[in-house]
């Protein structure tokens, strides 16, 4: 990866923090008050919304590779006491998960 690349990646990932900080107390109030452990939280930065799905349900969406690595992070998130949040970012056509 050249230092262009880099640089960008540590930016998006310094916006996307960034946002988790502000909108982190209204994803563990969404997550608490549905009552389900079994949840991926998925923010979506076009429409500014934060939306709950069965993590069953969600893993049959994606293609092998990705439900391998939801079910590894999931599986690590469970153990610990976190939710798997993705952030889908049509602007910069990124869809990236954080265990939070």
């Amino acid at each position: 990866m050249n230092k262009k690349n880099g640089k960008m990646k540590f930016e998006e990932d310094e916006i996307y923090l960034a946002k988790i900080d502000e909108i982190g107390n209204k994803i563990y109030e969404i997550y608490n008050k549905s009552g389900r452990r079994d949840l991926v939280m998925i923010y979506e930065t076009k429409e500014d919304k934060i939306y709950s799905y069965i993590y069953e349900d969600f893993k049959k969406s994606l293609n092998q590779r990705s439900r391998d690595i939801l079910k590894e992070q999931y599986q690590e998130a469970m153990k610990s006491g976190k939710i798997v949040l993705f952030i889908r970012d049509e602007e910069r056509r990124k869809f990236k998960s954080y265990t939070i």
